[in-house]
């Protein structure tokens, strides 16, 4: 019984520290600076799909909430944690001069040893010192997508054609390797900078079975969904802030068309289009289009803040704050200011991230 206790101890040890893995960072020219490490820049709370952990040092800071990691850097930089398998990662720096930040581009980290090198050529830019199987195949993918990407411009407006093309092409790759984690990671990128397209759904199915067990896809696959069933042509959900406050399929019935506006107190541009919104109900409201604002906000002087910042613009609207966090569950908003368009049978016919001037153009179309 005592060998079969140890025999288990050593096979389990030995699988747990499969998992283990070691970055060490060489960044001289930032020394006694810090340094950030998370997710590549994005939308759609892809960071909620991340899944790994890091050991916190007196120079190592995990903020595993927003899955992000601040390294103050010293002569020797080592991060260390687990990971199941290959995720992508930025490194960022934050230059006080511009409130602002330069980042590197991506690379994977996964299970071993890896070195990077980090310096301020271009702001900030990065040498991967080792070459990983994930690293490798990233770099050979990027360059066969280079023509579709191209042609895609991050969090703009693009041709749905364009994006569908470039998914037409992953989606053959898949085929011929069912099991890539890079090539998955490939679609949550295109859906964070691209928006939602029907095609990541027929990509998603490709992978092997692998794949699919693990925590980041099956995040990512609800996702998908949400945004599938809540995009344009799905239904508006039912969404309760509290036992007196919801929006529901009667909200819509007495109108012909609804805005709903999503934004919080931190926007700038929600705050500098705010008087654009009340411009666009003067204009609409006889037409028929009501508007209904909700604030990404919980805390009680934010909330103050934000009805100041309502009354001093004269918004005549309903507005709800959504303490519980509610839209990003039910429609997964992720960003702001986003408009949303619903018909009085409650059906969607437009959801713009940050788009005001086509928000107009859609209710035009549709009441005139």
């Amino acid at each position: 019984m005592k060998n079969y206790l140890l025999l288990f101890s050593l096979l389990s040890s030995l699988l747990f520290s499969q998992n283990n893995f070691s970055l060490k960072i060489d960044a001289p020219e930032f020394e006694k600076d810090s340094l950030f490490m998370g997710p590549p820049t994005s939308t759609g709370n892809i960071r909620n799909i991340y899944s790994y952990d890091i050991v916190t040092t007196k120079n190592v800071i995990f903020n595993e909430e927003n899955s992000y990691v601040k390294i103050k850097i010293a002569d020797e930089n080592t991060i260390t944690g687990k990971i199941e398998y290959p995720h992508p990662f930025e490194i960022s720096y934050y230059d006080p001069k511009i409130n602002g930040g330069y980042m590197t581009k991506p690379f994977f980290i996964e299970k071993g040893n890896i070195e990077i090198s980090i310096n301020k050529e271009n702001n900030i830019s990065s040498v991967l010192e080792t070459e990983t199987p994930s690293n490798k195949e990233y770099l050979t993918l990027k360059k066969q997508l280079e023509n579709f990407d191209n042609k895609l411009k991050p969090f703009q407006n693009n041709n749905p054609t364009d994006i569908e093309a470039k998914q037409k092409f992953l989606q053959s790759y898949i085929r011929k390797n069912p099991n890539s984690i890079v090539a998955f990671w490939e679609i949550v990128s295109d859906f964070s900078k691209f928006q939602f397209h029907k095609s990541y759904i027929t990509s998603l199915a490709l992978f092997s079975s692998e794949v699919k067990k693990n925590f980041s896809y099956n995040e990512f696959k609800k996702i998908i969904a949400i945004e599938n069933s809540t995009g344009v042509n799905g239904n508006f959900p039912d969404v309760v802030f509290d036992k007196n406050s919801m929006i529901s399929k009667s909200d819509f019935s007495e109108y012909n068309l609804t805005l709903i506006d999503y934004w919080s107190i931190t926007c700038k541009p929600c705050i500098e289009d705010l008087p654009k919104l009340v411009e666009l109900h003067k204009k609409f409201k006889e037409k028929g289009v009501n508007f209904i604002s909700v604030t990404d906000e919980n805390k009680k002087e934010n909330m103050e803040k934000a009805t100041e910042i309502l009354k001093k613009n004269n918004v005549a609207w309903k507005n709800y704050f959504d303490t519980k966090k509610e839209f990003p569950k039910k429609l997964n908003a992720s960003g702001y200011p986003l408009q949303i368009l619903v018909d009085r049978n409650g059906k969607i016919v437009a959801r713009k991230l940050g788009e005001l001037d086509q928000i107009e153009e859609e209710i035009k179309k549709y009441v005139e």
